[in-house]
């Protein structure tokens, strides 16, 4: 697992930034960019920062390489107190950063994806919580050797791991990495569908 130094972590989320600021979720808890994708751009900047920072404390994180170009970042199996404290802390600069309506639509959507999840036993799992590549970068591979890791790392846990995506187009690439759909759920603050994959512990 690789600790981003700061000047890393800046790249790194600008880098997730660029690749994920079509999301229907991002865009949702961005409303306060309006149509100014110059501002969306810097604030999921700060986003993934604080993402990033709360992965390093209390999960996994795992860099694309080092240039910059983009992470994966894990919940894992670390002890609940850690997590939530972790999140709690996240939670308020989320607040201050996404403005009301904002952390309105995050707190909403989290609370969906938790509901639809609850069915599907996943308490104990590790979750691949965010993962992304700069445009520029992609096609060279780095998607999946920033997923090998952590994918490893579950594999010595044996533990299940589970992500959640909007982008349908993705669901092949994260086929291959031994995900499959549990469930396609619409969501009412993005007005999308997104799709549920798990994937269970491989043989080492």
């Amino acid at each position: 697992m690789s600790r981003p130094s700061h000047t890393e972590a800046s790249r790194t989320s600008r880098s997730l930034a660029a690749a994920l600021i079509g999301d229907p979720f991002y865009r949702a808890v961005t409303v306060a960019c309006g149509e100014d994708e110059a501002a969306r751009l810097e604030m999921l900047g700060a986003y993934f920062a604080l993402a990033l920072a709360e992965g390093e404390q209390a999960g996994r994180v795992d860099l694309a390489d080092d240039g910059g170009n983009g992470a994966a970042i894990w919940t894992t199996d670390t002890p609940a107190a850690l997590r939530q404290a972790a999140y709690a802390q996240r939670e308020d600069a989320l607040r201050a950063l996404l403005g009301e309506r904002g952390f309105a639509h995050f707190s909403a959507i989290v609370e969906n994806m938790e509901h639809a999840l609850a069915p599907h036993g996943l308490q104990d799992a590790w979750y691949l919580s965010i993962a992304g590549i700069h445009p520029d970068a992609q096609g060279r591979g780095l998607g999946a050797s920033v997923l090998a890791p952590g994918l490893a790392a579950v594999d010595a846990a044996r533990a299940l791991c589970f992500l959640e995506t909007y982008n349908e187009r993705s669901l092949p690439f994260y086929g291959r990495m031994g995900f499959a759909v549990a469930g396609r759920y619409a969501e009412a603050v993005t007005g999308c569908d997104y799709w549920l994959m798990l994937r269970q512990p491989h043989a080492a």
